[in-house]
């Protein structure tokens, strides 16, 4: 660049004087040499006037700007702008984005008084130990971080102070406009941009883009409404019932889209420092859980799908059952007989052994292993659990009837929604999904028919059953309870438990899957001292499925009641009155 703007220059100054020359010799050949002489050195001083400053814009300049920041100018900036493609929700809502922000550094090396430049620093950044600052700035490195992602004043401020030696690097920060809202499934990076968690960590690379045209949003199924209906009741139920925390859980049960998933407690992903271990803790993917009595939903399809049972047959519960030491015996006891409706309604553990025992340990085996619950979760997310159970060499007829209502093998909540779905949606067994439009491959693992059943007996335990606080005027839901012990230290506790209830709506045209659970509920005066499933979060279910309805879209049948409703009856034979 310099040898071609000087040569041009040089040329044409050159040409400019021969002619002036020509011209004075040629106009007056009697003119004096001197006065010649004196134009020929006017000109040459010009030449080295233009030539000099010629060189000090095409290479000092450069010079200076290469080196300014080796020699502490505090004005050089560094541009360390990582892309980051944003995530939205389904609906198109900001779930995560990238925001420019400025950080100071300083290179130690051009600090000429750093115990006052860290009195200044920290006087600008209270929440930093002046001790701290001036150890950095001692230090015999060439870079040093004084403060990361400061705010538009600070600054200015650290500008204004003049000082050699401190820089500022722009680059971006991730935000969540929702702060906690998603915290679990989201996720969150570290200070480098890099996924740590969640979405943020499964979609890293993809996530990752060279510039921002490459910056296409990542899509997710889930949707901001209905996580934040769904938060609020959780919240609302924890401290009716003096719990410890909850979860929600919202499937589309034709594809396996999920969207909503509630962990509580949850946190901050702005300020991690301040988040609790049990807060960081996705229960829904990652936890591993006994589920009680949600369980006999796929003891009770399994039977029916090997026509093992008929929805007819009925078992005496009249007594506990013995087995291998061990007493089984039902919460609240109806006695006499049950029929097959009649065991789900009212959650037997007697009549649901029985039927487990007439499975059998190959057929129950199988019919687990096909609905997903003896392998880990295929879900966008590392944070997932494989499940625990006995090997078959061990599945023993004590873990036939304990395994039949949810002891004895322990699994995410989210296999538990998993299976539900293709309980209820004609037996396709689908593998839940966080992202918007995914190509939906599923299993047949249970026969429409069967499907079909099961949906009926699921609206009889709550029209008749233990699931009855969760109905919802129009909506017609179907699901069941479970109220299961927690482990503690390899040891059951009779007064800690889980209560949950697992629903389907509408359950005569199935479209969604939810999984409300309360972690370690106390009863109050409401519920009579109780604090079972469906004394806990078939309420809550209640209240949530209300306020969804509009934002999915469902419209409440009313004028159709008398017809749905008696499509969803099962007769049945029993000795025992419906209470």
């Amino acid at each position: 660049m310099l040898k071609s703007r000087g040569g041009n220059l040089v040329a044409l100054i050159k040409g400019f004087f021969d002619e002036i020359i020509f011209n004075i010799i040629s106009r007056d050949q009697k003119v004096a040499m001197p006065r010649v002489y004196v134009v020929l050195v006017f000109f040459l001083l010009c030449y080295v006037v233009i030539s000099l400053r010629l060189f000090n814009v095409t290479v000092m300049d450069k010079l200076f700007e290469s080196t300014e920041g080796q020699h502490g100018n505090q004005y050089h900036r560094a541009s360390n702008v990582a892309k980051r493609s944003d995530i939205i929700d389904r609906n198109g809502e900001l779930l995560a984005i990238n925001l420019v922000t400025t950080s100071i550094y300083a290179n130690p090396k051009f600090i000429t008084d750093p115990v006052n430049t860290a009195k200044k620093l920290q006087q600008i950044f209270p929440s930093l130990n002046r001790k701290d600052i001036l150890n950095k700035l001692k230090s015999d490195k060439s870079f040093v971080w004084i403060k990361r992602n400061v705010i538009p004043k600070e600054e200015q401020r650290v500008y204004d102070l003049g000082i050699p030696g401190l820089y500022f690097e722009t680059s971006e920060k991730r935000a969540y406009p929702h702060s906690s809202l998603f915290s679990h499934v989201v996720g969150y990076v570290g200070l480098d941009g890099q996924g740590l968690s969640g979405i943020e960590r499964y979609f890293d690379q993809d996530l990752r883009s060279k510039s921002s045209e490459d910056a296409i949003p990542l899509q997710l199924s889930l949707d901001v409404k209905a996580q934040g209906i769904i938060k609020n009741e959780l919240e609302k139920a924890i401290k009716e019932f003096s719990a410890v925390g909850g979860i929600g859980i919202l499937q589309d049960v034709n594809n396996g889209e999920i969207l909503a998933m509630v962990n509580l407690p949850d946190y901050d992903p702005h300020n991690l420092n301040k988040a609790s271990e049990d807060a960081l803790f996705n229960k829904i993917t990652l936890g591993n859980y006994e589920a009680g009595s949600t369980f006999k939903i796929f003891t009770m399809a399994a039977a029916l799908d090997t026509k093992t049972i008929r929805l007819n047959d009925v078992y005496d519960v009249d007594t506990p059952l013995y087995l291998s030491g061990y007493q089984i015996k039902d919460l609240h006891a109806k006695g006499g007989w049950l029929s097959v409706p009649q065991i789900l309604m009212y959650s037997s553990n007697v009549g649901i052994s029985q039927i487990a025992l007439e499975l059998g340990k190959e057929k129950q085996f199988s019919y687990l292993k096909a609905l997903g619950f003896l392998s880990p979760l295929s879900i966008e997310l590392h944070e997932k659990s494989t499940p625990s159970y006995n090997s078959f060499a061990k599945w023993d007829d004590l873990t036939v009837v304990t395994s039949s209502y949810g002891y004895g093998i322990s699994v995410s909540p989210l296999h538990i929604v998993k299976g539900m779905g293709a309980v209820v949606n004609g037996g396709k067994l689908y593998s839940p999904t966080l992202i918007k439009g995914r190509h939906a491959e599923y299993k047949q693992v249970l026969k429409k028919s069967t499907s079909k059943d099961m949906r009926k007996l699921l609206r009889m335990v709550v029209r008749f059953g233990t699931g009855r606080k969760s109905e919802v005027e129009g909506v017609f839901i179907g699901g069941k309870t479970s109220s299961v012990h927690k482990v503690i230290d390899g040891k059951y506790q009779q007064k800690l438990k889980i209560s949950s209830f697992v629903s389907v709506f509408p359950v005569h045209d199935p479209k969604y899957v939810m999984l409300i659970a309360i972690d370690e509920p106390h009863g109050n005066k409401d519920s009579f001292g109780f604090a079972t499933g469906g004394w806990v979060a078939a309420p809550a279910t209640a209240r949530i499925v209300e306020k969804l309805t509009p934002v999915l879209g469902i419209v409440p049948e009313n004028n159709q009641k008398e017809v749905i409703e008696k499509s969803l009856f099962v007769e049945y034979n029993s000795k025992s009155e419906l209470s």
